[in-house]
């Protein structure tokens, strides 16, 4: 950016915003235009710590601006990111875009964010395509009667996704209730007064009920989240109201996969109780970011409703007439599978995994990264062994297709193939969108 920018660039920004925020947004473009003409140092925001902004060009003339704003406290902003409405298609915001990324990825920035007027679908639109999330809406903000979406995009999460843990989402069973009373009680006491033994033994007597489907018997659904060697690493309990919404209590977790994985996968299996799920909780930071990540919207803050001096959410999700099936997946297939080099996606027989039909559509989940896959064909085979001699093991595995029985027989163990095992025949709907 130049200081001679400024007259087209003034423009610009008055054209694009005009419409949607209150303010003078010529002064605002002098402003930061003539700070980025002399640095890279805003000495007028009291959380800057650099201020960066960009043209973009096409045969000399201006197309697109970017304006980013670097805090103390290790976050960017963006404001503004605009493209000349005739320049649209052709990719430049995908470019200037690309300047925020490169940057952040370089200094470590931990999370990027911006806000777009709700009435701006057409932005809205683009940021949540590339990867940014819903942090929630301000109404009349920066002018009355239009709404603000909040967004956001993780940069980096300190490695916390860097464990890929295989984890199954599995309906509770005897040998699970020792596990599921310890976490239950050991997650939630801190902040619910009256999560004990009692508590605990009217969850699993409410599961005793699940067969009745009468919301006046206060029946329970449990799940729980599992790994490979039996560790019981999340819980859900759901309960259907009058009503049709089904409320979730517990929902807690050893580990930040856990907890995604519940989430991911409850929707699907609870449609057919309700018409919407809700959730008391006190999440913490991560936790936050994989309910919006999913969707699911702050509904109200509840101070001392469960114990003094705790402020509990709730936290609710409208479920769609069909909801989508999830299927959590390591980075290394995930990529496989949208590349076209991994066709076959391969289960064992989970009573959530038989109801899987061809034609169906299954979102694929990997860390942050998302992808909608159709199921061309579902075989059903009684080993790992006999499905490998009629498969081609390439498309099971593509890295390693010699070694594909020792790989799927490490994440299954014998007791699990013995519920047979399931071939998804995979094709790509839906390129993957996330970061």
């Amino acid at each position: 950016m130049k200081l001679s920018d400024l007259p087209i660039v003034a423009e610009m920004m008055y054209n694009a915003l005009e419409p949607f925020y209150g303010g003078d947004h010529r002064a605002h473009a002098k402003r930061i235009v003539e700070t980025a003409s002399r640095g890279t140092k805003d000495r007028k925001g009291h959380f800057s710590a650099a201020q960066l902004m960009y043209i973009a060009e096409e045969n000399g003339q201006i197309v697109g601006i970017l304006n980013f704003v670097v805090k103390h406290q290790g976050t960017l902003k963006i404001s503004p990111l605009i493209v000349r409405e005739d320049a649209r298609g052709k990719g430049v915001s995908r470019l200037l875009l690309q300047k925020v990324d490169n940057y952040a990825k370089k200094y470590r920035v931990r999370q990027i964010y911006c806000t777009v007027s709700a009435k701006n679908k057409l932005a809205l639109d683009y940021f949540l395509a590339h990867g940014f999330v819903r942090a929630g809406m301000a109404s009349g903000h920066y002018r009355v009667g239009v709404d603000e979406v909040m967004l956001y995009k993780i940069v980096e999460h300190d490695g916390v996704f860097l464990e890929e843990r295989i984890i199954s989402v599995l309906p509770l069973t005897e040998d699970d209730k020792k596990q599921v009373r310890h976490l239950v009680i050991s997650r939630l006491s801190p902040y619910f007064e009256g999560v004990n033994d009692a508590w605990v033994d009217a969850l699993f007597a409410g599961y005793e009920r699940k067969d009745t489907r009468d919301p006046n018997e206060k029946y329970k659904l449990i799940w729980i989240a599992k790994s490979p060697d039996g560790t019981v690493l999340g819980v859900a309990g759901a309960t259907p109201k009058k009503g049709e919404p089904v409320k979730l209590m517990p929902l807690v977790a050893e580990s930040i996969q856990a907890f995604s994985a519940l989430v991911a996968e409850l929707p699907s299996f609870l449609r057919e109780y309700g018409h919407k799920l809700y959730t008391h909780i006190v999440p913490v930071g991560i936790e936050v970011e994989t309910l919006q990540h999913h969707s699911w919207q702050v509904e109200a803050m509840m101070p001392d409703a469960y114990k003094r001096g705790v402020v509990t959410q709730q936290w609710g999700l409208i479920l769609e007439e069909k909801v989508m099936k999830t299927m959590r997946v390591k980075r290394q297939y995930f990529n496989a599978i949208m590349a076209g080099t991994k066709p076959l996606e391969v289960r064992i027989g989970y009573d959530s995994i038989k109801k899987i039909q061809r034609g169906d559509h299954i979102r694929l989940e990997c860390e942050r990264l998302a992808g909608t896959v159709q199921v061309a064909d579902v075989r059903v085979y009684k080993t790992f062994a006999e499905m490998l001699a009629k498969e081609n093991a390439g498309h099971v595995v593509p890295d390693d297709p010699a070694g594909a029985l020792n790989v799927l027989q490490r994440i299954y163990p014998r007791e699990k193939e013995q519920l047979g095992v399931y071939v998804l025949e995979l094709k790509v709907v839906k390129v993957p969108s996330g970061r």
